[in-house]
């Protein structure tokens, strides 16, 4: 979606990077709208196909939810799913779940950038992924962060605007209550891992589209003890520089739901068994982990 900028750049560069940066993004999201309308048949005939399969699952009690951004019908809820939020034909948030500028996401995360740095890269290390790691953060700029991070891409390559194309950054763990009632599991910046009702969690994502998932070949009860492990980091605090995926001290949402499944069922996601990476399992790697994961609910190009 970004492309990548060059170097880090400070004073009035930087200053003309940010204005880039933002035009980029105006820019994008009209060649996005555009693309979605194409009048060419095939992608006519796929949009109605897709449109009658979304009918079947999207929440249609609700008269406040506006008609173009689709939801799963919550009836379709079983413990263990997982929802992916993301506002159609907007900027994704460093800090989910807010409204922050793309100014002001890009100095939080080279702060943050910079004391992990600060904190590992002067520090004696025997370990080659630590040094791997510490060499692609000094030389990561922000959009080359959210091109990895949130729209999936490989170090590297740049971002590109496309029709089929699209960025999201947060995911969460559906929960069951005994009376039926549905819960979302999720670890937030501001707030470390909770428990939320998927009621008030979608009525904070009021404008946006949601993906519903499931793992595939497990039972609903494997699929519970998913949830159950969840339940048990409620209250963790919130990290995003802790690279080993294994490590329950603390979490960001992608991790928290990785770890739970590979702890109760014994598998990896994305079918990567090392727990330490050199840098983040992402919510968008997660959703496209088509081997693990039934798509149960796709908005499809509203969400784009």
């Amino acid at each position: 979606m970004y492309a990548l900028l060059p170097a880090e750049v400070t004073s009035k560069g930087e200053r003309q990077s940010r204005n880039f940066f933002r035009s980029e993004h105006r820019e994008g999201c009209a060649m996005q709208v555009q693309a979605s309308k194409t009048n060419d048949r095939r992608a006519f005939m796929a949009r109605i196909l897709a449109a009658s399969t979304l009918l079947a699952t999207t929440d249609t009690s609700n008269a406040n939810t506006p008609t173009d951004v689709p939801r799963p019908n919550p009836q379709l809820f079983q413990a263990g799913d997982f929802v992916w939020p993301k506002k159609p034909q907007a900027y994704v948030p460093y800090n989910a779940g807010t409204s922050n500028s793309a100014a002001d996401d890009r100095a939080l995360w080279r702060a943050e950038r910079d004391a992990f740095l600060l904190k590992h890269a002067g520090a004696p290390t025997a370990d080659p992924l630590d040094r791997q790691r510490i060499q692609v953060l000094q030389g990561m700029d922000y959009r080359e962060f959210i091109a990895v991070y949130a729209g999936g891409q490989a170090l590297g390559q740049p971002g590109v605007y496309s029709g089929g194309a699209f960025y999201v950054g947060h995911v969460g763990i559906i929960d069951i209550d005994p009376a039926g009632t549905p819960w979302v599991i999720e670890a937030l910046m501001t707030k470390g891992v909770v428990r939320v009702r998927y009621r008030d969690w979608i009525e904070e994502r009021f404008d946006s589209a949601i993906w519903l998932g499931r793992l595939k070949a497990f039972s609903s009860s494997a699929r519970n003890d998913v949830v159950e492990l969840s339940r048990k980091q409620v209250g963790k605090p919130y990290n995003f520089w802790n690279f080993d995926l294994n490590d329950d001290t603390d979490f960001y949402c992608s991790k928290l739901a990785w770890l739970c499944c590979h702890r109760a069922l014994k598998i990896s996601i994305d079918e990567n068994p090392q727990s330490k990476r050199i840098l983040w399992f992402s919510p968008k790697q997660m959703l496209n982990a088509k081997t693990s994961i039934e798509i149960i609910h796709n908005p499809g190009s509203y969400a784009y």
